[in-house]
């Protein structure tokens, strides 16, 4: 009636739509809900971090990776510490275990438990006992590069043989000097090689347990009876490296182009590219970036290698030879191959010389005449194996560290021994990459710390007053 006071009537469908929102609510949050549940199922199953520093400190490098995700048995690592430092150790530890299931990894004070340190013969606080199967290694310093050294080492096993010859002039392996070999001798005994030498002018034949025969760098003619001696090794299995000087001539040479079929030109490779300024180095030490389809060198890519004054090797054309030869590195296609040197003093023509890219080293195998010719530690493979490098300075003491060259080195000592699972590339000692910031730089990363809460704070109750204003 007119004049009633009117009562206001609820909109039409209002109670639906508090109930539809408030349905709403409810199936986002369960979504939400079952969304978190989701994430952390797979976090839990799949164990995933990223390394952000600049040298990757904090993940393992491929050497590791490789090693450790072959397992076939179970791994064990033992840390013998006090019991407070078990947390800052299991970072480490858990890197490992991320790529294998069959990594275990065991925490034992030995201050509590005596008896597992007289087991281990434990004698410092922080040692690692790392093994499998029947063979254990020991380690004080809990860094990647002693600890994946020490897990190689205990999957090969018994440590094979390894013989320097001696008696023409070769490089010693005892030698600490520039030229020496020593930082050779300790790489290889980290690899669990024993490291041998042998003087073949006084006995003329190679040991039944050599792995590895390795003549490097004589700088006098070898006589006929020891190359008779590297010839009967080889025609019975064996595996040789050669590292050959400029200079080097006589019955070798004619023994390494006649019957395993390598093309060794007197000439010295001269690199006028330019590169080898970007790393001090010299046009008579050639850098070398391009690597050939070989096991050797299946994982040198973007590696860079240092040959100092090196001669060319290739893979001949004798007709009689029954040797597989295959290249493995070459130079830039601006180097040149030259014959004009004496006295330390090389010319080039680049209107007659040899142009690059030119082959520095080859890989080769031979049919052996008896299947292992009685010869102890040989390898699966009757066929012989050997490589031919022609500069031995490139692992020389003051070269070896240059980028990848000790690891081109040990890639080539695991093929000839037969240990194709171990060629990779090594993890490096870690490097610092402090982050120096200026005070106001310092300021603005604080600032802006601060700022975020704030900034949810401010979406937090924008979100809310436009809801309520709905």
């Amino acid at each position: 009636m007119a004049g009633e006071p009117s009562n206001p009537q609820p909109r039409p469908g209002a109670k639906p739509n508090f109930l539809l929102q408030r349905g709403s609510l409810v199936v986002y949050l369960l979504v939400v809900v079952a969304v978190l549940v989701a994430v952390n199922v797979l976090a839990s199953r799949h164990d995933k971090s990223w390394d952000l520093t600049k040298s990757h400190v904090n993940s393992l490098s491929p050497e590791s990776v490789k090693i450790v995700s072959q397992l076939k048995q179970p791994l064990t690592f033992i840390y013998f510490d006090h019991a407070a430092n078990f947390a800052t150790a299991q970072p480490f530890f858990a890197r490992y275990q991320r790529e294998s299931n069959e990594v275990n990894v065991e925490y034992v004070d030995p201050d509590r438990h005596p008896d597992q340190a007289r087991k281990y013969k434990i004698t410092t606080y922080g040692s690692i006992v790392i093994k499998s199967g029947a063979n254990q290694q020991i380690v004080s310093n809990m860094t990647e590069q002693d600890v994946t050294n020490a897990i190689v080492r205990v999957l090969k096993g018994a440590r094979k043989v390894v013989y320097f010859v001696e008696g023409d002039g070769e490089r010693d392996p005892s030698d600490t000097g520039r030229d020496g070999y020593s930082s050779v001798k300790s790489a290889l005994q980290s690899e669990n090689f024993t490291v041998k030498t042998l003087v073949l002018p006084q006995t003329p034949k190679v040991p039944a347990d050599c792995a590895v025969l390795v003549v490097a760098g004589p700088t006098h003619p070898m006589l006929q009876p020891e190359v008779d001696a590297i010839s009967n090794y080889i025609n019975g299995g064996g595996r040789a490296l050669f590292l050959l000087n400029v200079e080097a001539t006589g019955p070798l040479i004619d023994y390494l182009s006649s019957t395993l079929d390598v093309k060794l030109t007197p000439d010295v490779v001269v690199d006028a590219s330019g590169i080898g300024r970007l790393f001090g180095a010299s046009e008579l030490m050639p850098i070398v970036a391009h690597y050939d389809d070989h096991p050797i060198t299946a994982q040198m890519d973007q590696t860079a290698t240092m040959f100092p004054y090196a001669r060319t090797v290739e893979p001949g054309a004798f007709p009689n030879s029954k040797a597989i030869v295959t290249p493995l590195l070459e130079t830039t296609p601006e180097s040149f191959a030259t014959t004009s040197f004496s006295n330390n003093q090389v010319r080039v023509n680049p209107a007659t010389d040899q142009h690059g890219p030119l082959t520095l080293g080859v890989a080769g195998t031979l049919p052996t005449v008896a299947a292992n010719g009685g010869l102890q530690n040989v390898g699966d493979s009757a066929d012989a194996r050997f490589v031919v490098y022609g500069s031995p300075d490139f692992i020389s003491n003051s070269i070896i560290d240059f980028q990848g060259n000790r690891d081109l080195f040990l890639n080539t000592m695991d093929w000839l021994a037969h240990q194709q699972n171990f060629i990779s590339i090594r993890p490096q000692n870690p490097t610092s990459a402090p982050l120096n910031l200026s005070a106001a730089q310092m300021r603005g990363i604080l600032i802006l710390l601060g700022a975020l809460p704030l900034l949810v704070i401010l979406i937090a109750v924008g979100v809310w007053w436009r809801r309520r204003a709905l």
